[in-house]
């Protein structure tokens, strides 16, 4: 075990050493687990038809079920929202969310226990810090410090008024209030975890940058990961082509990607710091995508526009 976690360390040290390598595999990695929740969709599509058609039949027979019959009239609400949705579009948003959040809880999971339990990945979270530290240039450091300002809560809280603002000049009300929700909430969220983990930032003689709080999970890496999510989530509801959702997609990963990479370039995250901030984020966007589905499926919307078919 210790000779793995002393490759581990060299590793990282390596890895940290060529801070563009690190962002490529940054890149790599998203895009590789992109394109596994794609792969797994179509494998789905492709080979689960009959367990489909049962789902579809289980769903309707629940709805017509003599509890769900007395429930329905004890919530009507809820029973407006459920007749409204058809089982296919029940069971392709709800069930692909909960697998993205599923995955995303495990992993925030999986990396906070290995940080409180003082795991290998501390050791690669050290050695990556200083041998970035290291080798940080003085051009990196000042595009850096720019760009990391775009993922700061000023900033995201100027563009979700903007957005909200053009939600409502559109009469998306339900789009504009979940807007607000998710990036408001992914906020709260993030600073109550920072204080349940109370994880400290990394420490440098001569620090590149100095940011105030607790370091475990990253709040730019969560807020731009949130931020960006429900922006591409609105891009696939209003970009009429494919390769218009396609080219936004692309880059809003590139972009969350590039953020957590400035803040542990900066020195002011560790790298689980980052993964964790986007583990979080990708739980909560779904928790919101999930609600605003529903939402906006509803029979009588807020905004007064009928309901999405």
């Amino acid at each position: 075990m210790e000779a793995l976690d002393l490759r581990a360390d060299q590793l990282a040290s390596a890895v940290g050493a060529r801070p563009l390598l690190l962002l490529a595999l940054l890149l790599a990695g998203t895009v590789g687990v992109l394109l596994g929740l794609v792969a797994v969709a179509r494998l789905s599509e492709r080979h689960a038809r009959v367990l489909w058609a049962r789902a579809a039949r289980a769903y309707s027979a629940a709805a017509e079920h003599p509890v769900t019959q007395r429930l329905s009239i004890r919530f009507p609400a809820v029973a407006r929202v459920l007749r409204e949705l058809s089982a296919a579009e029940y069971l392709v948003i709800h069930l692909a969310l909960g697998l993205v959040l599923t995955l995303a809880a495990l992993v925030f999971v999986a990396l906070a226990e290995a940080v409180s339990g003082g795991a290998s990945i501390v050791q690669v979270d050290l050695a990556l810090a200083r041998a970035l530290h290291a080798s940080s240039s003085s051009a990196g450091v000042t595009a850096l410090r720019a760009f990391t300002y775009l993922g700061s809560g000023w900033a995201l809280t100027v563009l979700a008024i903007v957005v909200a603002a053009v939600l409502l000049k559109r009469r998306q009300r339900v789009l504009a209030v979940g807007w607000l929700i998710a990036l408001a909430g992914s906020g709260l969220l993030n600073r109550a975890l920072k204080a349940l983990f109370a994880r400290p930032r990394p420490l440098f003689d001569e620090p590149l940058a100095v940011a105030m709080g607790w370091s475990f999970p990253s709040g730019h890496s969560m807020g731009t990961f949130v931020t960006f999510g429900m922006l591409s989530y609105l891009a696939i509801l209003f970009l009429r082509t494919l390769r218009a959702r396609v080219a936004f997609v692309a880059f809003a990963l590139g972009w969350t990607v590039a953020m957590g990479f400035s803040r542990i370039y900066l020195g002011v995250h560790y790298l689980s710091d980052v993964l964790a901030g986007f583990a979080a984020g990708g739980v909560w966007l779904a928790v919101c995508v999930s609600g605003i589905e529903v939402a906006r499926r509803r029979p009588s919307r807020i905004d007064g526009r009928p309901p999405a078919g």
